[in-house]
């Protein structure tokens, strides 16, 4: 087949009358030839091209248009083909070249000439003039003489002492020890919206995968023969249910609930509790407060009304001294007074 256009063209016309159209597209896709559509649009394509001036007319093309103005009687309309249908590819080593010679070369050599004074950034200046200014204190520091030289007066140490950032970076700084954890705490599963991922919950399905296992059946044979041992199955038995889903013995106080209850069915809250309980009887009730019939309201009532009456009771009056206590005092102070001056008399 000749590579020159007109012989391309007329082969694909001969072949799209010779071949069906399916084949005509799959044999013009192979021999990378233009299919008898391709070239009609393209002759549409340039037919469609308007002069460099033209009269004004409603453009019914989807290309984009520019209006210019030049100042004269009649405008100029500019089309161009948007950048968007162009499929251009990305020269790596094109985009390298237009990058300024120093990102270019990262690399130590002798090759690149000393960086000019213009083409140096604020902060390539700003260290260049800090740089400068330690070197011109320590030299003057030196000239000053003196038995010994301090290590302090060094362009890095006297470029610390005026250090105000921070240059080590906090990830470098601290060290970092990466753990995958299976489970969360409860709060922070909540809080990250992921009850799932808590450690109850992650408890309760191995719970349940682990009866699950323990429910099923052997497998150890197949097809009339045993299969060999590592190709066998055999149920765990570790009881997994009767550990972690059944109780054998529970207090009589926590299934009566008196540990709760006892000993504060004297506060307002426990009663209007009873009373809520009263008017919705659909909930399960404690047993505790029913053997003391909190659930029943004339016993409700009479201990309200007990508790008031107790409440509004008057206070006990003061304990009085009396007299024959006051006489036996008395007496007493006096024998008391005799003995003592009968002991002086003596003397």
């Amino acid at each position: 087949m000749h590579t020159s256009n007109e012989t391309v063209v007329n082969e694909s016309l001969k072949l799209s009358k010779a071949l069906p159209k399916e084949l005509y597209e799959r044999v013009c896709t192979t021999l990378d030839i233009p299919t008898v559509n391709q070239m009609m649009e393209e002759n549409e394509k340039i037919k469609g091209i308007l002069p460099r001036r033209s009269i004004k007319e409603p453009m019914l093309s989807n290309r984009k248009c520019l209006l210019i103005d030049r100042g004269m009687d009649s405008d100029t309309d500019v089309e161009y083909c948007p950048s968007d249908d162009e499929e251009t590819e990305i020269n790596i080593h094109q985009e390298l070249l237009k990058k300024p010679i120093r990102e270019q070369i990262t690399w130590n050599t002798h090759y690149l000439q000393p960086e000019r004074e213009d083409e140096k950034t604020l902060i390539k200046k700003a260290d260049d003039l800090t740089e400068r200014i330690a070197n011109e204190f320590c030299e003057y520091m030196k000239q000053l003489g003196g038995e010994q030289q301090s290590n302090l007066f060094s362009p890095k140490a006297i470029k610390e002492l005026f250090q105000i950032e921070f240059d080590t970076h906090v990830a470098r700084s601290l060290r970092v020890i990466s753990k995958e954890l299976p489970t969360i705490d409860e709060k922070i599963a909540a809080a990250v919206g992921k009850p799932e991922k808590s450690c109850y919950a992650a408890l309760e399905r191995e719970i349940s995968r682990d009866i699950k296992a323990e429910n099923c059946s052997n497998k150890t044979n197949a097809f009339g023969q045993s299969l060999p041992r590592h190709d066998q199955y055999r149920a765990p038995n570790n009881n997994t249910k009767n550990q972690w889903r059944s109780a054998r013995y529970v207090p009589k106080d926590l299934v009566t609930l008196k540990a709760v209850w006892e000993g504060i069915t004297n506060l307002r809250s426990v009663r209007e509790y009873c009373r809520w309980m009263i008017d919705h009887p659909e909930h399960r009730r404690p047993p505790y407060l029913n053997s003391l019939g909190m659930f029943d309201p004339a016993v409700l009532e009479a201990k309200m009304s007990f508790q008031n009456q107790y409440h509004e009771a008057p206070t006990q009056k003061p304990l009085s001294i009396e007299p024959e206590s006051v006489e036996h005092i008395r007496r007493r102070l006096s024998e008391l007074a005799e003995t003592n001056l009968g002991q002086a008399e003596a003397k």
